[in-house]
């Protein structure tokens, strides 16, 4: 008979394609959007080698699921519970294994850089981080001992989209912020009580919010929650904005670099309204204070971006002025990490979607407060015009086919593209589908 072992309670754990540093470039991971046949062979050495502490636990994972573990060890106790990349789970999955928790981000590879770029590449099929999922939920120890699976993560809506939860073996898909409810629903499942199948998630107290006990890939920190423009296409947008104080954030910093990690990675929806003020004016002081505080603290050796808004970087021309001296010398963007880099700059994700003020008004209309959307092409290239005098090169994205789209909405984002490179815009052309 087969070997069999105890395991723990509650094992957390999330797919190789999405716990994964990709050699620390945050960029690299959009490969796994791409057909399996192609991004599996590209990253086949950083599917095969994640990064573990000597007793098989996950040396870091996506900052979702370090949140999720922090709240349950909270409640049942380290001893109860574990995270594991998906090569280990064998070590841990077994006998006393009551719950499996997975967090996930693109799982049946329908986010929307998923459905783009395997549009664009001709022979397409089924994304990498689509396969891995897949590779998860059916691995081996779970259809073994047979745990009960529940899936959450800002990419679970995919499974109930694609009527997959059956077939994937998983009985509960949790939606929404974990700290008011998850642990009501793990501790139900521990006793083996019944749960819904798809739990909706009542929205927590900002106050209440866990810090991270453990490293989270790219040294993630969550720097602000929501965003409050209420673009129609963007679940965050639709979330009051709050901004979490700097103790609560440094406290994050400090754990991701006591584990080991060179970069803090600032998870926000817009780097620029941090604690801003009334009709989303930036609060200059405060933005500058917090990545002063971060790039003082000692081992943190590069800073990372998540996103950011064109409007801000117009309204406080000075925002740009105070806070470049402090990235750039923390950018991974220069030719010190790599020789495609002729100099430092700094990059972040910035939305310019359409050329179009008539879809700006019906789906965008908060995305240029505190301006009016009637001049969004010129807000966007005087803006981006800006960015580059202080050598910032934002990776932008411009959707395509959105609902009630024209030939003229059309012709105007092309417009907007000619005029970007009329002004010889520095930046990164991203299309969405």
């Amino acid at each position: 008979m087969e070997n069999e072992i105890d395991g723990y309670p509650i094992v957390l754990a999330a797919s190789r394609a999405e716990a994964n540093e990709y050699g620390n470039n945050p960029f690299e991971a959009f490969i796994c959007t791409f057909p399996k046949k192609l991004s599996g062979y590209i990253l086949k050495e950083h599917i095969s080698n994640l990064k573990n502490n000597k007793d098989g636990t996950a040396k870091n994972t996506i900052y979702g699921l370090r949140k999720v573990e922090s709240i349950l060890v909270d409640k049942f106790g380290s001893e109860n519970v574990v995270v594991s990349h998906y090569d280990n789970l064998h070590k841990f999955i077994g006998k006393k294994t009551k719950v499996v928790g997975i967090s996930t981000m693109d799982p049946m590879g329908l986010a929307y850089v998923s459905t783009t770029y395997n549009s664009l590449i001709g022979f397409g099929g089924e994304s990498l981080n689509a396969f891995e999922f897949e590779q998860l939920v059916s691995h081996p120890s779970i259809q073994k001992y047979k745990p009960k699976v529940i899936v959450g993560g800002q990419g679970s809506w995919q499974i109930i989209e694609a009527n997959a939860q059956e077939r994937l073996g998983i009985d509960i898909i949790f939606q929404g912020e974990g700290e008011k409810d998850l642990v009501e629903v793990f501790n139900k499942l521990m006793k083996g009580e019944k749960v819904p199948k798809l739990f909706e998630a009542k929205k927590p107290s900002r106050d209440k919010v866990a810090l991270i006990k453990h490293a989270a890939c790219y040294g993630m920190v969550e720097i602000m929650r929501g965003c409050g423009r209420g673009c129609h296409f963007c679940s965050p947008t639709m979330r009051t904005k709050y901004s979490f104080p700097i103790d609560h954030i440094m406290k994050e910093v400090e754990v991701n670099i006591k584990e080991g990690s060179k970069s803090i990675f600032t998870v926000t929806e817009d780097i620029f309204l941090y604690k801003s003020k009334k009709n989303f004016i930036p609060n200059r002081k405060e933005v500058v204070k917090l990545y002063k505080t971060i790039a003082s603290y000692p081992g943190v050796e590069h800073i990372l971006l998540s996103h950011a808004s064109f409007a801000p970087v117009i309204y406080d021309k000075k925002l740009l002025e105070e806070l470049t001296p402090i990235l750039i010398e923390k950018t991974k963007w220069n030719p010190k990490t790599s020789n495609l880099y002729k100099k430092p700059f700094i990059s972040v994700e910035m939305g310019i979607e359409t050329g179009s003020v008539r879809l700006m008004k019906k789906y965008m209309k908060g995305k240029a407060l505190p301006y009016s959307v009637d001049k969004w092409p010129e807000l966007v290239v005087e803006s981006i015009g800006h960015l580059n005098d202080y050598d910032w090169w934002p990776l932008c994205t411009i959707m395509t086919g959105q609902p009630e789209e024209t030939e003229e909405d059309i012709i105007n984002t092309l417009n907007l593209v000619d005029d970007l490179k009329n002004h010889n815009a520095k930046m990164f052309y991203t299309p969405v589908l």
